[in-house]
């Protein structure tokens, strides 16, 4: 085994220093010889400005076309685009959504693959397994030079590394941004209405939302005689530990219940303070002021409760399902540790949004191609469609959908569907305050307000794996998930004595928390 070290550079600084990871030495041969070819015709290239080459060029695109979109080659924003860039692409390969993984494997096993992977929804599993092959060419050397937006990214928030190094220290693809906290945190809605008819302040500690929710039990804020109103709710029961875990003073990530102390990656599901979160639960759930489907519902049934206007306190991220006029947006609450988090996704998400095969002749122009829309004209494209054709700017500056298409009853996302490729998710693109119109309503925003000062300042995500690392994690998350499902619903319930909390512990670690732990941090220490 051997050391490889990549650097990324902006500019004459270095954008984050080294990634460096552990591969074969046949690994190493095959990303070399991939590597060494990349550089073979960029005289056809500028490297700023449009177009993209002087000369047409063809790309063949893979990629699924999703339920809720119109054929590709149809598409304003795509036709726009070569027009811009002297690129032709051939959608002959973008297929449909049904069978689409089946077909996808048959490609794998061909010896013909198409230069670019385009929304073709790429696991993680087959980032590092066809990149180490070297039939995904490493794209980091390439990077600052052909893709300045994405980079420009990655300096300003370096946890995304996490999301798209490979073990052997390469990167093979590259993910959606989600720079808009809004779309990545579930907001604390309250409803304002039931507090102004009890006469109390917004809560700001523990103290002050159990007084809230005690307020609330039992009020028939609706009138219909009827004890329906529910102080307190959450989508599940992992949703609700979650959420006040933060408050707990615990981070949400690797997407999952980690966090990092000093370069330490560890876990709070055996620690003291988690226990003391579940009592303070365990409290709440038997004075009645949790949901009590809160371990059992379907997500559905929790939205019919939101929209009906059932809920004084509860968790979610947006409100496009249900009307917010009372609701208001607020803070986690102090009162259990020294610093508050929201547990929020990471930017970088949908990993293997794009790629490039070894097939590819132009891998510079095609990297060009995509980094456009990671920047701020391309991502408005990539949302919006064209100017003219499917939007328009106010008076502002602001995108803005034309008519017909966010009230479309048809549904706003099959309507976009039908010039551009994100609805459904699994696009390259970055999403942030500007070009957020059609996700984000302006009190999902102003409720995002309160959460913003207790989003970390790192969140990094799940990471790559080697297939056999991968399936070993799938192995101990399992059982770990399991039992800490079903003994967190107990001790809430007050089925399980917290006398038993040493036996909890101890099974974890029977289980298998402290391997678990050790994977990630050895991740982590890969991309650090």
């Amino acid at each position: 085994m051997k050391k490889r070290i990549v650097a990324l550079a902006i500019g004459v600084s270095v954008l984050l220093g080294t990634l460096s990871g552990c591969g074969s030495a046949e690994a190493d041969k095959n990303v070399s010889e991939v590597t060494a070819s990349t550089g073979a015709s960029t005289e056809n290239l500028n490297k700023e400005g449009f177009p993209i080459v002087n000369e047409e060029i063809t790309l063949r695109v893979f990629g699924q076309q999703g339920p809720a979109q119109q054929p590709w080659d149809t598409m304003s924003m795509w036709k726009k685009y070569q027009e811009m860039t002297n690129i032709k692409l051939d959608f002959t390969d973008v297929l449909s959504a049904e069978g689409y993984d089946e077909k996808k494997s048959l490609m794998w096993a061909s010896d013909d693959y198409d230069d670019v992977f385009v929304r073709a929804f790429l696991t993680n599993t087959e980032i590092v397994k066809y990149g180490t092959m070297g039939i995904l060419i490493p794209l980091e050397d390439m990077l600052d030079e052909y893709a300045p937006n994405i980079s420009k990214h990655i300096q300003e928030n370096p946890a995304i590394l996490s999301r798209i190094t490979a073990p052997d220290g390469h990167i093979y693809a590259l993910p959606a941004l989600i720079d808009l906290t809004a779309a990545r945190d579930e907001k604390f809605w309250l409803n304002k209405a039931w507090l102004d008819e009890v006469g109390l302040d917004v809560p700001k500690s523990l103290d002050d939302l159990e007084a809230v929710l005690k307020a609330f039990k039992g009020t028939d804020f609706n009138g219909n005689g009827i004890d329906d109103e529910i102080p307190m709710s959450a989508s599940d029961a992992d949703t609700l530990i979650r959420r006040f875990a933060g408050v707990w003073g615990h981070q949400w990530q690797f997407d999952t219940w980690l966090e990092v102390k000093d370069d330490k990656v560890v876990s709070y599901l055996t620690d003291d303070s988690f226990k003391e979160e579940l009592m303070w639960l365990h409290d709440m759930y038997a004075e009645g002021l949790i949901d009590e489907e809160v371990f059992t519902q379907e997500y559905a049934k929790y939205l019919s409760k939101a929209s009906g206007n059932l809920l004084g306190l509860f968790f979610n991220q947006a409100d496009d399902a249900f009307d917010s006029t009372d609701y208001i947006g607020i803070s986690p609450f102090t009162g259990a540790a020294d610093k508050q988090y929201v547990q929020s996704a990471p930017i970088a998400r949908d990993n293997g949004v794009f790629a490039i095969s070894s097939d590819c002749k132009y891998p510079e122009a095609a990297l060009r191609f995509i980094d456009y829309f990671y920047g701020d004209e391309g991502s408005i494209m990539m949302r919006y469609g064209v100017e003219g054709e499917n939007m328009y700017f106010d008076e502002d500056g602001m995108p803005r959908y034309n008519d017909g298409i966010l009230d479309s009853p048809n549904g706003s996302g099959t309507e976009i569907g039908k010039f551009t490729i994100w609805p459904g998710g699994g696009a390259p693109q970055l999403v942030n305050e500007v070009n957020c119109e059609a996700i984000a309503s302006k009190n999902t925003l102003e409720a995002q307000v309160a959460l913003d000062p207790y989003v970390p300042e790192n969140i990094y995500s799940a990471p790559l794996f080697t297939e056999e690392v991968n399936d070993r994690v799938t192995v101990l998350w399992s059982d770990i998930e399991s039992y800490v499902k079903t003994t967190t619903a107990l001790f809430i319930r007050g089925e399980e004595s917290f006398d038993s909390w040493d036996t909890y512990v101890q099974t974890l670690k029977d289980i298998g928390i402290d391997e678990w732990v050790s994977i990630y941090q050895e991740a982590y220490d890969n991309i650090k």
